[in-house]
């Protein structure tokens, strides 16, 4: 009979049960899964949980139970208690919970520590008896909790992720809206937001003191892609890209178009991994681009994509180099990324790039 656990609910203890029926239906009915201390009412976890094969080799899980876990709170609470500490060096911490994000359980997993929840999401990892579970549920809350939502969709989120992304912390709330050009209620909104998911830290009324941008772009192209977010067309250079980069190094005057080079031309100057076949560019008018640059419109076969940008942030912080003019860095990440093909791929290693140059590139 299971008691009531530490300053937990009814519907706590059930979510607790009805975990623990889970993983003794993804065991082998040989092995048992026993409830050996509630920790009613003391410091430590919810629950000790004892598994343990046919052979009697067996390993300790600590449990907490949580009504919700935001990515923020996922350190906190695996240190908190010193789980893995507990009686047993060995012990293995376990998150249970109606539902738990996507970003949590990824933190969950970089920490080592398991998770259960009620939609089907599972991971668990132990030496002996060895086992070795990873289940998906659901992708999303089946039973949201109210509060507004928010997202990284539209021209003010995407000036956000960019200010971010470009500039090194520390950053002021106000600073922030000040690059970004948008209002500073806004601003402090979206923050909040990036903070439960832990994408960024700050300190209690204080600056943006830390930023997770790889992670953060990446959860930017959830809600953005270079094909759906801006207005792109097709079109064919018939002498293929050095044409287009020639017409592109003649714009170079006041009555010249404005432009700035994505998508793998601008990632190959620093991670390439195999010659670009489409020239992405952003242009203010697709039809004007198009005639002076001589491309044709091309339904098959087309080499160049002109794209009118969701907004002008992909013209800010542009670079030029040897006479063409790129997008910044985080935005030919996040146009790669939502691309076709080896896109992603081009993405992530000009990421690693990032990652290892950060001077190169961030304010």
């Amino acid at each position: 009979m299971l008691c009531m656990m530490r300053n937990t609910t009814t519907s706590d203890n059930s979510t607790f049960s009805r975990a623990l029926d889970e993983l003794r239906s993804r065991l082998p009915q040989t092995w048992r899964v026993d409830v050996i201390d509630q920790r009613a009412y003391l410091p430590g976890p919810d629950a000790v949980v004892r598994v343990a094969g046919p052979d009697g080799q067996a390993s300790i899980l600590l449990i907490e139970v949580k009504s919700r876990l935001d990515p923020k709170d996922v350190d906190p609470l695996v240190s908190r208690f010193e789980m893995r500490l507990w009686q047993n060096s060995e012990a293995t911490p376990v998150v249970v919970a109606r539902y738990l994000g996507e970003r949590t359980r990824e933190s969950l997993r970089a920490r080592e520590a398991g998770y259960i929840d009620l939609t089907g999401n599972m991971y668990l990892r132990l030496n002996a008896p060895a086992v070795a579970i990873e289940r998906a549920g659901a992708d999303k809350d089946p039973e949201p909790t109210q509060r507004p939502a928010r997202s990284l969709k539209g021209a003010k989120a995407g000036r956000l992720v960019r200010t971010l992304a470009d500039f090194t912390p520390p950053l002021g709330t106000r600073e922030i809206a000040k690059i970004a050009q948008i209002d500073a209620g806004y601003v402090s909104r979206l923050l909040a937001l990036l903070e439960r998911d832990d994408y960024i830290g700050r300190e209690p009324r204080g600056p943006v003191t830390r930023i997770d941008w790889p992670n953060l772009l990446r959860a930017w192209t959830k809600d953005y892609s270079l094909d759906s977010s801006n207005l792109a067309t097709s079109y064919l250079q018939p002498r293929g890209l050095p044409a287009l980069l020639d017409g592109l190094r003649r714009q170079d005057s006041e009555d010249g178009l404005t432009y700035a080079i994505s998508g793998s031309l601008a990632a190959a100057r620093r991670a390439p991994i195999a010659p670009a076949r489409l020239g992405v560019v952003y242009v203010e008018r697709l039809d004007e681009a198009a005639q002076v640059l001589g491309l044709l419109p091309a339904e098959t076969g087309a080499n160049v994509l002109l794209v009118e940008p969701f907004d002008s942030v992909v013209f800010e912080r542009t670079v030029l180099d040897e006479g063409l003019r790129y997008v910044a860095p985080s935005q030919i990440a996040a146009d790669l990324l939502t691309s076709s093909g080896r896109g992603p791929e081009e993405a992530e290693a000009l990421i690693e790039w990032m990652l290892s140059d950060e001077e190169a590139w961030r304010v």
